[in-house]
């Protein structure tokens, strides 16, 4: 096996993460605000360098030798009780969140507590949608995170790291390097996603597949941005305000 070219495709997505998190730290220690009212350019950047980071991640673990099959690219190597756990999981959290956006949708009191949350926290993701219309672009954002964040997060990470640690320990280290990457979120962002990172990676330890976790994964972000849409306004858009000095990230 040809461990450099994992070395190096790990090497590249720690470097291109990294740059991303620092560029966010240093946009929120100044305190700025997007010039527009939509992040729509920030998108399908985004989007361009998550398909990168997949197609790095791929690339790096065929170079050395190994199989797609391997990486989680199947129906799922464990079979059994073991995929249906993980295929049930996954139904399950993603069936709880279309319960909760039908309880928003349906309930004035509910729907104005969760614009509360949301809107008044001062740490509305600045990545979210602003304008109702502008939704559809970031839900191409939700469908390409589902997809690539598994291959990157799950089945690169995960499998990389098996080779060195034991399993647990590697989806430990794999899960922390997630949390991290989506600090652009701020504090609240990364409570909100911790439960759900969980479930996405006892999805894959448990079944050797990318299918549950890239199903739940959609699922959470494209719902997310339904939510979105629901308690955004009819007019108008959701101005994010810059963070004043000392508060919190």
């Amino acid at each position: 096996m040809k461990e450099a070219e994992l070395l190096l495709g790990f090497a590249a997505v720690a470097v291109i993460w990294l740059v991303m998190i620092a560029m966010d730290v240093w946009r929120r220690a100044k305190g700025l605000k997007r010039r527009t009212t939509s992040p729509m350019r920030q998108w399908f950047a985004s989007i361009g360098i998550l398909w990168g980071l997949a197609a790095i991640s791929v690339w790096a673990w065929m170079a050395s030798g190994r199989t797609l099959a391997d990486l989680g690219f199947s129906s799922g190597e464990a079979g059994g009780w073991r995929l249906g756990l993980a295929w049930g999981l996954a139904i399950a959290f993603a069936g709880q969140q279309v319960i909760q956006l039908i309880a928003i949708r349906r309930n004035e009191e509910t729907r104005t507590q969760v614009k509360d949350v949301v809107f008044g926290s001062g740490d509305y993701d600045q990545i979210m949608p602003r304008r109702r219309k502008d939704v559809w672009g970031y839900q191409l954002l939700a469908v390409t995170a589902g997809i690539t964040e598994e291959v990157v997060f799950r089945a690169f990470l995960i499998s990389l790291f098996a080779l060195w640690m034991p399993i647990w320990l590697a989806a430990v280290a794999a899960l922390a390097m997630f949390i991290v990457a989506h600090a652009y979120q701020g504090v609240q962002g990364l409570v909100r996603i911790l439960p759900v990172s969980i479930v996405l990676t006892l999805c894959y330890v448990l079944s050797g597949s990318l299918w549950p976790g890239i199903f739940l994964h959609v699922a959470v972000d494209v719902l997310s941005g339904l939510m979105v849409w629901v308690i955004l306004p009819r007019e108008g858009y959701v101005e994010v305000q810059p963070r004043t000095e000392g508060a919190p990230a």
